[in-house]
């Protein structure tokens, strides 16, 4: 049960995308904008480039996700889907998931869209460290879906959702960044996975935590 009302929730939430491409252009061009003006403010320092690349790339990706659940809000408020939902599910927290794989699903996209882009712009071959870097992003994309949903749904009714959503996120989210962001560096640098132990166990256990702590406090919050 739980299972088929995730993958309805999810199917119902891809087929509305595919239609209209909303939230993936909008994610997509914010983070092209991120990077391109960085690169045009940073110049054409290769070692500079290299530095502040990891950087750059999370901050893309983070804003992105901050832009698609204010634009997924946006679609759920109208004629009120989201309160329909609820009232049809058995077990709510399955609207939590469905809606953090949606997320993670248009994250991911815009990841691999914007990353030969990234690679030229900043002059960094992501060839011999992809395996590894792929998890980090796997693991960075959760945690931001996780926690970026279940606050999309806390300011959801505010007035100021938007602002709310912002001011909820962003400081919550900076250990996982934080962690992110020298993984990053590591990788890309030539270190092995062995290098980033520290990084990636921050990671997950901020992964796991969240993804929990969310699950059992979802339908609370729907429920306000």
């Amino acid at each position: 049960m739980f299972t088929r009302q995730v993958l309805a929730i999810l199917a119902k939430d891809l087929k509305a995308e595919w239609r209209t491409r909303e939230i993936f252009t909008s994610m997509f061009v914010f983070a092209v904008l991120v990077i391109v003006v960085f690169n045009f403010a940073i110049g054409a320092n290769p070692e500079l480039l290299g530095q502040v690349a990891p950087g750059v790339l999370w901050v893309a990706l983070l804003f992105a996700t901050i832009l698609g659940l204010q634009r997924t809000a946006q679609i759920e408020r109208e004629e009120d889907c989201l309160q329909g939902m609820l009232l049809a599910m058995g077990d709510r927290s399955a609207l939590f998931v469905a809606k953090t794989v949606a997320n993670m699903l248009y994250l991911l996209i815009v990841a691999v869209c914007i990353f030969p882009l990234f690679g030229v712009w900043f002059h960094i071959n992501f060839a011999g460290c992809l395996a590894p870097l792929s998890l980090i992003l796997l693991l960075g994309m959760l945690g931001f879906s996780a926690l970026g949903t279940l606050f999309s749904m806390i300011a959801f009714n505010t007035k100021a959702q938007e602002l709310m959503l912002s001011l909820l996120f962003l400081p919550v989210s900076v250990p996982l960044i934080i962690a992110l962001v020298y993984a990053t560096v590591k990788l890309v640098e030539g270190k092995g996975f062995t290098d980033i132990t520290d990084y990636f166990t921050l990671i997950i256990v901020f992964d796991a935590i969240f993804f929990v702590l969310s699950l059992l406090a979802f339908d609370y919050i729907v429920e306000e």
